[in-house]
C-alpha cells in the first residue's frame, strides 16, 4: 500500500469513527466512549511493523474490546459498540488479519442492516473499500466506495459522502488516473464548503494543489498551493503546509520562476529536517534539480536528484523513483555523461513493467550505441592525434620507421587489450543472463508447487478459511520472493527471515508434521553479509517432500556458519535419508516431482564459480548415526563471503 492511500485511509478512518459519538450520552456511555479513545490513541502510536511485540502490548487491549463491546450490546449503546468495533478492526487491518477484518466488516454490516442503521452500513462499506485499498486492489476499493458513497447520499449523510468522495480521488491518483482524481478532488471541496469544515478544505485544496502538481499544469498547481498554505496557517494543519509548500515549489518552475522555486524548497527542507520527516522532500529535490539544471548549475543538479532517488526507494514509493531515474537520465544524456546516462536507464528499466519492457529496451539500445560511438570518437581522436605527432618525425627515415613500429605495436597491444576485454564483458553478462534466467525460472516452479498445495490439502478438503489464511500469508512470502528475485544478491538477514516464512507456510500445509531450527552462527552483522537468493529453498522443499513427507514427527534444521572469509550452511532432515528416496523414486514408489529446482541451483553454483572466480562446494548426502545407519538426508554449501558494500 502506498504512503499516499495509508495516510489518507488514516486521516478519513479517525474522522469517521470520531465524527459519530455526538450523541446524549449518560455516565456509562461516556466512560466507554472514554476508554475507547484511549485505544484509539495506542493504535495511531504503535509500530505495527514490529511483529514481536504484539501479543505483550495488546494482551490487555483484546480484552478491553471485548468488555466494551459485550456491554454496550447489551444496553444498546449503538454508537459506542459501532465505535468498539471500528477500534477492533482498525487493529486487525494494521496487523494484516485480512480474513479476520473482512468477517469482522461483514457482521457488523449485517448487523447494521437488521436493526436499520444505515449510517452505519455505509460507514462500515467504506471501511471495506479501505481494507481492499491497503491490499492495493483498487478496482475492487472502488466499488465499495462507490457503493458507500451511493448510501449516504440516499440518507444525507454528508460526513461519509465526504470520506467515500476523497478516497475516490486517492485511488484514482493512486492509478495515475490525475484527471479523474481532479474530478473527485473538486466533489469533496465542494462538500467541504457546504459543512463549512476549514480542515477538510485545506485538505481538499491541497490535494487538488498534489493533483495539478502531477499533471504539471503550472497556474492550476500555484493557485491551490497558495490557497492551500493560506488555509494550513489557519487550521494548523502541517501536513497540508508541507504539501503546499511542494506543490508551490512546482508550481514555481513551472513558472519559470525558479527564485521562487528555491524558496519554497528550502523553506519545505528547514522545516521538515528537525523532526526528519524526510519524505515530504523527495519531489521538492527534483524540482529543485530541474530548477538547478534551468539556471545550468549541473552538478549541484545532479546532487539534489541523486538525493530525491535515494529518499524514494527509502521510503518505497515506485512513482518518484521512478521519475527520478527518467530526470537522471536526461540529465545526463545533456551533459553527454552518456555512461552514466545507461547505469541510470538500467536502473529504471528494471522497475517497468512487461508492457513497456520492449520500449525501455530500445532507450538502453540507444544509449548503448551513444556511449560507444563515444568510445570509438575519443580512440579516433587519439590515433589523430598520434598520426600528427608521427608526421613531426618524419624529417628523417629512420625516426619515421621507428615512430611507426612503435605506433603499431602499442595500437596492437592496445586493441588485442581491448578486444579481450570485451569478449570477458560479454562472457561475464552472458553468464549472468543464464544467473538470471535460472532464477526466474525457480520463482514459476515454487510458485506451482505452492499454489498446488492450496488446491491439494486446503480446498479440496473444505477448509476454505484455512486456505484463504494459507494464501494470505503465501502472497506475503512471494513479494518478499519478488523483491529478491530483483537483486543478485541479498543480506544473510532477508534469506533467513524469507526461509523462515517458507517453512511457516510448509507446516500449514502438512498440518504441523513436522518442525525445523534455524541456527546462525557468523561474527560478522547478518545484515552485512550477502548471499545468492533462494539457495536453501529447493533442498528444504525436497527434504519435504521425499524425506519426511510420511513421517509424523519430522525435523528440519537450517544452520549458517562462518568460517574465516566462507559461509558454510546446511539443510538437514531426520527422513528416509537420499539414497532410499532416490531408490523409492528410481521404482516409481515416490511422486513423480522432476528436482528441476535442484537441478537449476547447480547451474547456478556453476556461473557464480565462473563469476566470482572462486570455489563453492556442494554435497548431499545421507545423514549417518555412529552405527552407521541412514537417519536423514543433509546438504552442505560452502560459499564465499560477500559484504555489504
Amino acid at each position: 500500500m502506498t504512503p499516499i492511500k495509508m495516510r489518507a485511509g488514516l486521516i478519513i478512518g479517525i474522522l469517521l469513527s470520531i465524527s459519530q459519538i455526538s450523541f446524549a450520552q449518560n455516565d456509562e456511555e461516556k466512560a466507554l466512549t472514554g476508554v475507547l479513545d484511549s485505544l484509539y490513541r495506542v493504535i495511531f502510536t504503535f509500530n505495527y511493523t514490529d511483529e514481536s511485540t504484539y501479543e505483550p502490548r495488546f494482551s490487555q487491549f483484546a480484552n478491553t474490546i471485548d468488555s466494551v463491546l459485550k456491554i454496550s450490546s447489551e444496553k444498546q449503546y449503538k454508537p459506542v459498540y459501532y465505535k468498539a468495533v471500528n477500534v477492533r478492526f482498525i487493529h486487525l487491518k494494521y496487523q494484516d488479519e485480512v480474513v479476520k477484518s473482512r468477517d469482522l466488516l461483514d457482521e457488523t454490516i449485517d448487523y447494521a442492516l437488521d436493526n436499520g442503521d444505515s449510517l452505519y452500513y455505509a460507514q462500515f462499506t467504506y471501511f471495506i473499500g479501505n481494507l481492499f485499498s491497503r491490499q492495493d486492489k483498487d478496482d475492487s476499493a472502488l466499488v465499495y466506495y462507490e457503493k458507500a458513497l451511493d448510501i449516504s447520499r440516499q440518507i444525507g449523510r454528508r460526513q461519509v459522502e465526504a470520506a467515500s468522495v476523497n478516497a475516490i480521488a486517492v485511488t484514482y491518483a493512486g492509478l495515475d488516473r490525475d484527471d479523474l482524481a481532479v474530478k473527485y478532488y473538486y466533489k469533496s471541496l465542494v462538500i467541504a464548503e457546504d459543512l463549512k469544515d476549514s480542515s477538510q478544505i485545506a485538505t481538499a485544496v491541497g490535494n487538488l494543489a498534489t493533483a495539478y502538481s502531477r499533471m504539471e499544469v503550472g497556474d492550476s498547481s500555484l493557485y491551490y498551493a497558495k490557497r492551500a498554505y493560506d488555509l494550513a496557517l489557519v487550521t494548523n494543519e502541517i501536513a497540508v503546509k508541507w504539501h503546499a509548500l511542494n506543490s508551490l515549489t512546482i508550481g514555481s518552475y513551472l513558472k519559470r520562476d525558479y527564485r521562487g522555486a528555491l524558496r519554497y524548497a528550502n523553506q519545505l527542507r528547514d522545516e521538515v529536517t528537525p523532526i526528519e520527516e524526510y519524505g515530504f522532500l523527495i519531489t521538492s529535490h527534483l524540482y529543485r534539480s530541474k530548477t538547478l539544471a534551468a539556471q545550468n548549475r549541473l552538478n549541484e543538479a545532479y546532487s539534489y536528484a541523486e538525493k530525491s532517488l535515494e529518499l524514494a526507494r527509502e521510503f518505497e514509493v515506485t512513482r518518484n523513483e521512478m521519475n527520478a531515474l527518467n530526470w537522471l537520465v536526461e540529465l545526463a544524456s545533456d551533459r553527454r555523461d552518456y555512461k552514466n546516462a545507461l547505469s541510470y536507464e538500467q536502473e529504471r528499466s528494471v522497475l517497468q513493467d512487461s508492457l513497456n519492457q520492449v520500449k525501455a529496451n530500445q532507450r538502453i539500445e540507444q544509449l548503448s550505441a551513444k556511449y560507444e560511438n563515444q568510445e570509438k570518437e575519443d580512440k579516433i581522436a587519439a590515433l589523430n592525434l598520434l598520426q600528427k605527432e608521427s608526421k613531426a618525425r618524419e624529417r628523417t627515415q629512420l625516426w619515421f620507421f621507428g615512430t611507426l613500429t612503435l605506433l603499431l605495436i602499442v595500437s596492437f597491444l592496445y586493441f588485442y587489450k581491448l578486444f579481450k576485454s570485451r569478449i570477458e564483458v560479454e562472457q561475464l553478462a552472458k553468464q549472468k543472463a543464464k544467473n538470471d534466467l535460472l532464477r526466474s525460472q525457480l520463482n514459476p516452479h515454487f510458485l506451482f508447487n505452492a499454489l498446488s498445495s492450496i488446491q491439494l490439502f486446503l480446498i479440496d478438503k473444505g477448509q476454505g478459511s484455512n486456505a484463504l489464511n494459507y494464501l494470505s500469508k503465501f502472497a506475503k512470502l512471494m513479494r518478499r520472493i519478488l523483491e529478491n528475485s530483483r537483486r543478485d544478491l541479498v543480506s544473510l538477514d532477508a534469506e533467513v527471515s524469507t526461509l523462515r516464512h517458507y517453512l511457516d507456510l510448509q507446516k500449514i500445509r502438512f498440518d504441523n508434521r513436522f518442525d525445523y531450527r534455524m541456527e546462525i552462527d557468523t561474527a560478522d552483522d547478518i545484515s552485512e553479509i550477502l548471499i545468492p537468493p533462494m539457495f536453501a529453498q529447493p533442498f528444504i522443499e525436497n527434504s519435504l517432500e521425499h524425506g519426511i513427507a510420511e513421517m509424523e514427527n519430522g525435523l528440519i534444521l537450517v544452520s549458517f556458519k562462518q568460517e574465516d572469509d566462507v559461509l558454510r550452511f546446511k539443510v538437514e532432515d531426520n527422513g528416509v535419508g537420499l539414497s532410499k528416496a532416490t531408490s523409492l523414486k528410481k521404482a516409481g514408489l515416490d511422486d513423480d516431482h522432476e528436482p528441476m529446482a535442484t537441478k537449476i541451483t547447480e547451474d547456478r553454483i556453476e556461473l557464480l564459480k565462473k563469476q566470482l572466480k572462486r570455489n563453492i562446494s556442494f554435497i548431499a548426502k545421507d545423514k549417518l548415526s555412529d552405527n552407521k545407519e541412514i537417519i536423514g538426508t543433509e546438504v552442505i554449501f560452502e560459499l564465499p563471503i560477500q559484504f555489504v558494500q
